[in-house]
């Protein structure tokens, strides 16, 4: 993208715009970060990534997703493109850290998190908040959300 700044826009006959008349923007004025290459292997393999899902060329690790043309819907199929390629994603995560090297930065080796036991035994009839032990939840919040789910806690 570029701004120039023009004494008049160029007119059809008709008094419309004539897009073709219009200056081809000097590139020292274009907007956005110099390219630089992606470091790294995480960093590499989400640039190959992104631009498959943004449909570009290249990626640059400064490249800003949602500068490049991303938005909600892509940001949801780069993130299951990210997670299929084995790399840490979360859509939340994008929004907050859009470059690149940013999103890179997060990424962080999964064996180093404990995921604790599943503590509901199958065929359950109630949740109660000690089975519960990545989330704080009182028993009428928990009793509302299994009330939500069809077939209830034994789903």
């Amino acid at each position: 993208r570029a701004f120039t700044r023009l004494a008049s826009l160029p007119l059809t006959a008709n008094g419309k715009l004539d897009r073709r008349a219009l200056p081809d923007p000097d590139p020292a004025y274009l907007l956005g970060n110099a390219y630089e290459a992606p470091q790294g292997e995480v960093e590499i393999a989400m640039a190959a990534i992104w631009a498959q899902v943004l449909g570009i060329e290249r990626v640059g690790r400064h490249d800003n997703f949602f500068e490049l043309g991303g938005h909600s819907l892509i940001a949801v199929s780069l993130v299951e493109q990210l997670r299929k390629a084995g790399l840490k994603a979360d859509v939340h995560v994008l929004l907050s850290q859009p470059t690149l090297a940013a999103l890179a930065a997060c990424q962080t080796d999964v064996s180093t998190f404990k995921v604790p036991a599943n503590l509901i035994p199958a065929g359950c009839k109630q949740i109660t908040p000690g089975m519960l032990s990545l989330v704080a939840l009182e028993q009428p919040a928990i009793d509302r959300i299994v009330a939500s789910v069809p077939g209830g806690a034994a789903n």
